[in-house]
């Protein structure tokens, strides 16, 4: 195939697109709208997209209409607080499309951005049909192209739920091309503004593209261009096009960069772990290729093409010879697409997501016009390939079903054989409009994909979208009502309960932006790693990379610390009584009574009150050395935060060492099962599902006033072979069976043999679960599946709530058969009068005066001695101190936070905040402008003396 760069009128070829879009977009977007959904995907588009796109719509309104305005770096409402040119920068700031916010009014806001993410999809395909437009096509068939390129599994699921995501197919087509002009000798000025574009638009999707621009640069010039004696030439403009799109976009790609590499992200383990997917991925990606309805895609790869396809598939690597690029891709990513390594690899070499297939639905869509164009050359020798090739992939597809019974093929499988009869009829019929028959048939194959995958039956897609209407609701009444007469406030910050606080359709709140109060936690990509190493010296049971404090396990200490004032719960959820020390009832919204008077059935949220939030920022005058803080376990740490603060690396010498109150006692206990015998945490084998354990504590009426904690270390689990897990499920069936004919032995291993063959047995994913009377906590070692949620978990501590005297028993249920081990330390710590008299004085202590403006804080303090002020800002090196006038260096105290020293006296102290990276590549970025635009000149220059030559 050989691109043409001959200028065409592709007027009609675009306006025809445009109406066959708006047909299909009906089906894929109406599904939604009639059955009363919107666009808003309730995790990532309700949590992160929308609302960062709404601020951002008031930072470039401020901008333009007070230019003098400082850049907004540093927001408050980043969980504790973060990096807001960071975080945008990798959802918003890149993707030109939010720009078009501005045309939309402040209550137009959520429909804005509904409609940008239509517009982005229908841009996608016309980046598609200018690039299929260089090749000898009808229009027809590269609208049939067009079709196959756009409604995808990949593009059904991440256009709404990932907007930006669409952006690579807006992107890759035109870096094709360019790259193509290159190599027939063309200016590389237009691929220098696709590679800024790429790079500009998000650092993760422009590595994924990137290599896969390379990669058919490598492809296109071994199989065509090598002995053509330009390799020296390419390398010199393609070498000088990433050099200057590099300059160009530093500004945003060195703070993103930095962002990356000093994030939760930065430490996990490639592939997760694996060196072979599980058994049912294997068993699955066959149907993968064109079950288009399809929402569980594993480990991200996402295929779900139109059935037409896999003909296309089938004729291109048949004709290898004549199309070597395309041929090529396929084999190659088929063969990735087998190994965990190649998605690590694509995915910045951590978890093993294939999101890299987006690479392969360009030629895959134009594979798909090859074959629409070629349909009246089909040999029967290539027609009786594609009937074997059919019975083969069906009893593939039979296989998968037998395992997976996903009536979601249906539609797939009859789309398959009525694309494999229109192929044998119009082969050798004489009939000319063969190409507008494919066409017809590619638009009803997607738009009933589409509505397979939206409608909300069988786990369709809609399920997961906000109800029309309801993120306005939510963010007016996240708190029922219970915030509106609280002042918005940087000095202090809100919670929830640990699994209690849900609002329904699905929705929790890992963020609450927008909201006028600032909340602990935060769900983004980027999150500080210096917070994550904190909650990890916390022993956090509920860290995760893109959430790393959640609601720290309602400890007591961890929530004063962190300057939470307030707590929201919800009445008759789970753990409504888990409350921590020193938190009263406050407030209490209307009370919503069951319709049939059952009262644990009533809803109600309730605020409750501490006086006992640490500062912002205040001053310490003990210290806790390092060599103390290593001997400390998590809930002795927890509780120095009252008592000292710790400097980590820098010297503790010259500081008064702070005595720590002996307040975290052990507990003693001991596990029995429900079977009466004495269980050993270094060994628990358990092969009964009924089992039960329950954790005896020796006389727990010498403990009052204190929160009960469960430290795990040392975690381990050992599943059981395939072949036990059967052996026990089957046997324990049949000694459980109540009825003489009900037994189906047969039946009963086929069934446990399909499910754990889909749960991908044995694998080393596991649950441990601790029950008391405030509610239920859980240590969660996730499967490696769960890709980027993925961690390995050797310890934890559970808090189980605060008891005026502690319970005698406690229920420890394990989630799977195996073998456990682990080493488990209960403490009581004691929340007493000398607690709160330690807070009391860090509240007398604070930094006084606060005033905060854009990326600035300051206030003013005394102290009689010399000491540290400490935080719960996070730490970060963007940070700068000045104190009177002075600069100091700011230290990173307990563990995570900001601080500085300070001697004795009266003090004015100042705190700004830079992006890392930022003022670097502002100027790396204008360096690469003048190279760009001394470039254009000279180009300019040179084409003016060729012509007048």
């Amino acid at each position: 195939m050989q691109f043409s760069f001959d200028k065409k009128n592709n007027f009609n070829l675009y306006l025809q697109y445009t109406a066959v879009f708006f047909v299909v977009a009906l089906f894929v977007y109406g599904t939604y709208l009639a059955t009363g959904h919107s666009l808003i995907w309730r995790l990532d588009g309700a949590q992160q997209h929308l609302p960062l796109l709404s601020e951002f719509r008031k930072t470039l309104l401020s901008m333009l209409n007070h230019p003098t305005t400082p850049l907004p770096q540093w927001s408050w409402k980043l969980g504790l607080g973060g990096d807001l040119f960071q975080i945008n920068s990798y959802y918003i700031i890149g993707d030109l499309f939010n720009y078009l916010i501005l045309l939309f009014p402040a209550t137009k806001v959520v429909l804005g951005y509904q409609v940008l993410i239509v517009l982005r999809l229908y841009c996608a395909g016309l980046s598609f049909c200018y690039f299929a437009a260089h090749f000898k096509f009808h229009n027809q068939v590269i609208i049939s192209g067009s079709l196959v390129y756009l409604f995808n599994a990949f593009l059904l699921y991440s256009n709404i739920a990932q907007p930006f995501f669409t952006l690579p197919f807006i992107l890759f087509p035109l870096l094709i091309l360019c790259v193509e002009r290159v190599l027939q000798g063309y200016s590389n000025l237009p691929l220098t503004l696709m590679f800024s574009w790429m790079l500009f638009n998000n650092f993760y999707f422009a590595y994924i593209l990137g290599i896969g621009t390379f990669i058919f640069l490598i492809l296109r010039y071994f199989f065509y261009y090598r002995h053509q004696g330009i390799f020296k030439k390419t390398v010199l403009k393609l070498g000088s096009s990433t050099l200057l799109s590099l300059l160009l976009t530093a500004v945003l790609l060195l703070p993103e960069i930095y962002a990356v590499f000093n994030s939760t992200r930065s430490s996990g383990s490639f592939a997760n772990g694996l060196k072979l997917y599980p058994l049912y991925y294997y068993l699955a990606l066959p149907s993968q290729l064109i079950n288009g309805g399809n929402r569980d895609f594993y480990f991200w790869s996402a295929l779900g093409f139109a059935s037409l396809s896999f003909f296309a598939l089938l004729y291109i690597i048949a004709k290898h010879r004549n199309y070597p690029i395309l041929s090529t891709s396929f084999i190659l990513g088929g063969i990735m697409l087998l190994f965990p390594a190649c998605g690590a690899f694509f995915n910045g070499m951590t978890s093993p997501s294939n999101r890299w297939t987006l690479l392969l639905v360009l030629p895959l869509a134009l594979a798909t016009c090859v074959l629409i164009n070629h349909i009246k050359l089909i040999s029967p020798r290539m027609l009786r390939a594609f009937t074997f090739c059919l019975l083969g992939y069906s009893l593939l597809l039979l296989i998968n079903y037998f395992f997976q019974n996903n009536e979601k093929l249906f539609i797939p499988v009859i789309f398959l054989f009525i694309s494999y009869g229109l192929i044998v009829f119009y082969r050798t019929s004489k009939n000319r409009h063969w190409q507008l028959i494919f066409m017809l048939l590619l638009i009803s194959n997607t738009a009933l994909n589409a509505v397979y995958f939206a409608a909300p039956y069988n786990g369709g897609y809609s399920n997961e979208m906000l109800p029309q209407k309801a993120f306005e609701k939510w963010t007016a009444l996240r708190y029922a009502g219970l915030d509106r007469q609280l002042k918005p406030h940087n000095q202090y910050r809100v919670s929830t309960i640990s699994q209690n606080y849900s609002l329904g359709a699905g929705i929790h709140m890992y963020n609450t932006q927008p909201s006028k109060l600032n909340s602990i936690s935060s769900y983004y990509s980027l999150q500080n790693k210096n917070i994550g190493n904190f909650a990890s010296s916390m022993h956090n049971s509920q860290f995760e990379a893109n959430i790393p404090l959640g609601q720290m396990d309602d400890r007591t200490t961890l929530n004063n610390f962190l300057g939470v004032r307030y707590l929201f719960v919800q009445a008759n959820q789970p753990n409504d009584t888990k409350i921590p020390a020193g938190y009263t009832l406050d407030k209490a919204a209307t009370r919503n009574l069951d319709a049939n008077q059952h009262s644990t059935n009533d809803q109600q949220t309730l605020r409750y009150r501490t006086k006992y939030a640490f500062p912002l920022l205040y001053w310490q005058n003990t210290v806790i050395s390092a060599h103390t803080y290593r001997h400390l376990s998590a809930s002795e740490k927890e509780r120095a935060l009252a008592s000292g603060v710790y400097l980590g690396n820098h010297s503790s010498k010259g500081y008064q060492h702070a005595t720590l109150a002996k307040n975290v006692v052990t507990v003693p206990y001991t596990i029995i099962s429900s079977r009466g015998n004495l269980i050993s945490t270094q060994k628990i084998t358990r092969e009964d599902r009924a089992e039960t354990y329950t954790i005896i504590l020796k006389n727990p009426e010498k403990y009052h006033n204190s929160e009960l904690h469960l430290d795990f270390e040392n975690l381990d689990y050992t599943p059981f072979s395939l072949k036990k897990q059967l052996q026990l499920d089957v046997s324990h069936e049949t000694t459980s069976n109540s009825g003489l004919l009900s037994l189906n032995q047969r039946l009963s291993y086929y069934s446990y043999l399909r499910a754990h063959v889909l749960k991908g047995t044995p694998d080393k994913s596991y649950s441990l679960s601790v029950s008391s009377s405030k509610g239920t906590e859980k240590i969660t070692q996730p499967n490696q599946d769960e890709l980027s949620f993925y961690k390995t978990v050797n310890y934890g501590l559970m808090n189980l709530g605060f008891f005026s005297q502690l319970p005698a028993s406690l229920t420890i249920s394990p989630s799977k058969l195996g073998t456990y081990r682990f080493k488990l330390k209960i403490t009581a710590t004691q929340i007493d009068n000398q607690y709160f008299k330690e807070v009391k004085q860090l509240q007398k202590q604070r930094l006084k005066q606060l005033k905060f403006t854009a990326n600035h804080l300051s206030g003013t303090i005394t102290t009689k001695t010399k000491g540290i002020l400490t935080s719960s800002i996070p730490y970060s090196k963007g940070w700068s101190a000045r104190v009177d006038g002075r600069t100091v260096k700011p230290y990173q105290t307990n563990t995570g936070f900001l601080g500085i020293p300070l001697k004795a006296g009266s003090h004015q102290v100042e705190f700004s905040y830079r992006t890392p990276g930022l003022r670097l590549g502002a100027k790396i970025s204008l360096f690469g402008l003048f190279c760009f635009l001394a470039a254009i000149g000279w180009q300019l220059l040179v084409r003016r003396w060729q012509l007048n030559n």
